[in-house]
Parts: C-alpha cells; structure tokens; sequence
C-alpha cells in the first residue's frame, strides 16, 4: 500500500476513488542516494510524496549556519506549506537513501474537484506541520538543551508511531546524525551529546547504534507537557462523503 494512503487512513476512510487519486500523484518515481541536496526552487511548480527513506528541509543562516526546519518520513507530501508561494524556503537533504514521487502543483485539480473530503484532509496535513513547528519554536525557547532533546525525540516518535500497530512501541531507527539534530534545535553537537548522555543515565531516552528507545513515553510527555500533534487531528468540520 502507498505509504501516503496508510497516513490519510490513519485519520479518515477514505474511498477507493479517493485512493486512485492519490496514487495517480505517485506514478513518477525518483530515487536518491543518502546526503544528496535537492533544490527546491528549480522545482518550485513541484510537490512530492516520499515513499521511502528520510529527509529534511533546512535554510543556510547568513553567519554560515543552518536550521533545521523539518524532517520528512515516508507518507509525506513535501511542500504544501509552498503551495501558494511563488518562492520556496529552504532546500532539502537526504538523511539516507530515499524515493520521491514528484509531481505538479497543478495535478491536485483532480483531487479539489472531485473529493472535498480528501481536499479538507490534506488542507489538515499542511496546518499540521505548521502547528508543530510552532511547538518546537515554543519548546526551544523555553527549555534547557536536555529537555529539547527529549522533546524532539518524543516529536520524531509520536509521527512513526501511527504507522505502528505495536502498543508497546518505544523503539525506533535514528537515522539523523547528531548535528542535523543541533542544527534543529539551536544546539552545538557537544551539547546534544550531552543531553543524550543524561538522558540515559536518568533512564528516559536510550541512543545507540542508530536507534532510539524512549524508556517510558507516556510519562516522558507528561513531564514535559509535550502535545501529541500526530495522533489525532480534527476532521469534524470536513464536508460529508
């Protein structure tokens, strides 16, 4: 199954009309190997769905750093926050090797017409990403480098954990290096290090060969008020099917 149509399903049935049209958006495929930067303003009339692999979306700072914006998983549409913008921010990098489905803005047409519900849905998906990075704008100005840290790694968990059926999901692969993580969280590599270091020895976040344990999630969010954004959004409001 499309790893898109697995997402939109977590939150909506959706038809099998709707799911033809989703896959017509995937039809191209383009593969990347890992550590591989993607220009997105030569390809600013372009979205894409990632089938596979992660990668992130950054900005180049004008002291000759970089911020980390986003981190894209499979089952993502990559550039609805664009979508209206004759401009776009920021470029994108490979964290491992990936499968892109690029495909026209113009090609939605389809899917405005003829499915508001879905519309509606993918109007959500886009608000949603802005309203976590919101959060993180909030957490990274209120919270020391270990609690940003854990906060970030409950982010990455609580978005993988909806393609789970597994209850006692706590363990995931961390493909990020150290400093793409810094880099999303205004922190040197030295301090994440750090974090990860007291992270462990106060028993809540084990890191280790490229995979994350998060030893007690739901006590970890609620010692740091964190909002699950992904597993639940509101679609009371959709148009009826």
């Amino acid at each position: 199954m499309s790893c898109l149509v697995s997402r939109l399903r977590y939150y909506l049935d959706i038809s099998e009309d709707d799911e033809k049209l989703v896959l017509e958006l995937e039809k191209q495929e383009v593969n990347y190997k890992a550590r591989r930067t993607l220009n997105l303003q030569q390809q600013k009339n372009n979205l894409f769905i990632l089938k596979r692999g992660w990668l992130y979306r950054y900005a180049d700072l004008q002291d000759g750093r970089r911020q980390v914006l986003r981190v894209h998983y499979p089952g993502d549409i990559i550039g609805l926050t664009d979508i209206a913008m004759c401009e776009t921010f920021g470029d994108l990098a490979t964290a491992t090797d990936v499968t892109l489905c690029p495909f026209q803005k113009k090609h939605l047409d389809k899917v405005f017409i003829q499915s508001p519900r879905l519309t509606a849905l993918i109007f959500s998906l886009g608000m949603l990403e802005e309203a976590i990075l919101l959060d993180r704008i909030t957490m990274i100005a209120r919270n020391n480098a270990v609690n940003r840290v854990a906060n970030y790694m409950l982010e990455l968990y609580s978005r993988q954990k909806i393609h789970t059926n597994n209850t006692v999901f706590t363990t995931f692969n961390m493909p990020l290096t150290q400093d793409v993580i810094a880099d999303a969280l205004g922190l040197t590599n030295v301090s994440v290090s750090n974090a990860f270091a007291q992270l462990k020895q106060e028993n809540k976040i084990l890191n280790h060969r490229k995979k994350i344990t998060i030893l007690d999630p739901d006590k970890l969010k609620k010692d740091l008020n964190f909002i699950d954004r992904f597993f639940e959004i509101d679609t009371s409001w959709f148009p009826n099917a």
